[in-house]
């Protein structure tokens, strides 16, 4: 995976298109935007929507949206997932 700061980014983003890429704030830090090739994406969404990955697999590690037991007093959250 390539990073590359935001002034970088800006001068090579044709070069950038076809590579998955990390645009990082290089003053703070701070991991700004990631650039994905469709046919990349195309396939982290097929894998994300299979039920089967949300409960075992690539996903098991995250707890919150994807797990059936998380229950929070934020109501953006609350209005979002219902």
């Amino acid at each position: 995976m390539l990073e590359l700061g935001i002034s970088q980014a800006q001068s090579q983003f044709t070069k950038l298109l076809n590579k998955t890429s990390i645009i990082i704030d290089k003053k703070s830090n701070i991991k700004k935007a990631v650039i994905l090739p469709y046919e990349e994406y195309s396939c982290l969404l097929k894998r994300a929507s299979k039920n089967t990955h949300k409960d075992e697999g690539v996903f098991d590690q995250f707890v919150g949206t994807l797990d059936n037991t998380f229950k929070t007093d934020d109501s953006r959250y609350n209005r979002i997932v219902d």
